[in-house]
């Protein structure tokens, strides 16, 4: 799963990569099985069979953990799609997100960690955070396709992002509607009819 461990460690000597990724699987799986709250670091520590020491060295909580674990199923962070349209690219985006948010455990660890953001600042902060990495990408293609003109001048690149993906998180975390393709089109009409430039 190539985890990635958060926390900011300090230089020293590596991590195997295998127990990290251990660790991940494990913390996926009991996710799956007794959801956020039955999750606690001496249950992933015997699932991966590592020591709780082993899972402090690469998360400082288990809430780093678990967004380090959402982070890995929603797609790769560093590959960014090049379609030759906004639309091509973004519809690429989606094909990574929406899954991990309909049926993955991303769609089921943010709700309950929105939850807990809105009494521990420090889970708020690890939320920014995350959002701020998975959102790299978004911005990434919209400056792209600002830059080959294919937007109208002067585009706000972060509302844009916002009005992009603010829906899918709507139906997360408020309405629970359906996710899917046709959501992923009506956004798509709607948002690019504002920003891209008429032939």
């Amino acid at each position: 799963m190539n985890a990635r461990a958060a926390g900011g460690r300090a230089p020293g000597r590596p991590l195997d990569e295998q127990a990290s990724d251990d660790i991940v699987d494990a913390a996926v799986a009991l996710v799956g099985e007794e959801g956020f709250g039955g999750v606690t670091v001496d249950g992933v520590a015997r699932r991966a069979g590592v020591s709780k020491a082993t899972i402090y060295r690469r998360w400082p909580t288990k809430e780093a953990l678990l967004l380090d674990a959402a982070r890995c199923l929603t797609g790769d962070a560093d590959a960014l799609p090049d379609t030759g349209s906004l639309r091509g690219d973004l519809r690429a985006l989606y094909a990574g997100l929406v899954p991990a948010l309909h049926d993955g455990v991303a769609g089921r660890l943010l709700p309950e960690l929105v939850a807990e953001g809105t009494r521990r600042p420090e889970i708020r902060a690890l939320l920014a955070a995350f959002s701020d990495d998975r959102r790299r990408r978004w911005r990434a293609v919209v400056e792209r396709a600002a830059a080959r003109g294919e937007l109208v001048d002067g585009v706000d690149v972060e509302v844009t992002v916002d009005c992009l993906t603010g829906p899918l998180f709507t139906r997360v975390l408020v309405t629970g509607r359906p996710l899917d393709d046709e959501l992923v089109e009506a956004v798509l009409d709607v948002v690019l009819a504002g920003v891209v430039r008429r032939r």
